[in-house]
């Protein structure tokens, strides 16, 4: 297994349990939506299959703690891109393809392999023509493509979006979900979002609902559907108005 949970537990000091009991194992190249309202906790669930933040269980990235990984290699393996695309800038100021190579330059790549790597991302996002903009002058779609394009530069083999759509508008939306549904398929993907979204269906089979501290699945989409389950997680969310 690339990613191995059992009986996974986390906890804020001095609360209780977000989640419990989870057992999760995913595979080389595997999708995984985990969906949860507001306040689930399912951002929190992110960052700690990331290895951001300390857990109760066994937590294994190809059966080694992530605390036994240099933070260059961890760095390397999982790139986490979270709710609010602006806070992933590096705030000084870079342009778009300063910002793309900021990552890579960070783990000490041969500038040949970083250029290689910052074409490659701003290509495939089309952001290519935007490579000399300031990243403070990009519209909210942009700059959420930007700081993909970052985290995809590393080229990471466990990526982690959190929701990837917000705040986008439906073009922007169209967009991106055309870029995500391009990933490699070597690349292990967990999406975490309020709700089932369409843009899902062919990108993530399988998903693993959070709610009420609760952990349900995974499931792939024809047992999500079969479920009673709250409305707030199942609601169709289009991508056009």
């Amino acid at each position: 297994m690339t990613l191995d949970a059992s009986n996974l537990e986390f906890a804020w000091p001095g609360g209780t349990p977000l989640f419990h009991g989870l057992d999760l194992c995913l595979d080389r190249g595997e999708r995984l939506a985990i969906l949860g309202g507001n306040g689930s906790g399912k951002s929190t669930l992110g960052r700690c299959l990331a290895g951001f933040l300390p857990v109760q269980g066994r937590l294994a990235w190809k059966g080694r703690p992530w605390s036994a990984l240099s933070r260059a290699d961890h760095a390397a393996a999982v790139q986490y891109v979270g709710q609010r695309p602006h806070l992933h800038l590096s705030g000084r100021g870079f342009t778009l393809r300063e910002e793309v190579a900021f990552g890579p330059e960070n783990l000490g790549l041969p500038s040949a392999q970083i250029r290689a790597r910052v074409d490659e991302a701003m290509a495939f996002l089309g952001l290519s023509h935007l490579a000399g903009r300031d990243c403070h002058r990009l519209s909210g779609g942009e700059t959420q493509r930007a700081v993909l394009a970052g985290a995809l530069a590393m080229r990471p083999e466990l990526l982690i979006l959190d929701e990837p759509m917000t705040d986008l508008d439906a073009e922007s939306r169209d967009g991106l979900a055309a870029h995500l549904r391009e990933l490699p398929w070597s690349m292990t993907v967990i999406v975490l979002d309020i709700g089932y979204q369409d843009w899902m269906e062919d990108l993530v089979p399988r998903h693993l609902l959070l709610d009420a501290g609760q952990v349900q699945g995974p499931f792939d989409s024809a047992e999500l559907f079969s479920r009673p389950l709250p409305e707030r997680l199942l609601r169709p969310a289009r991508l056009s108005p």
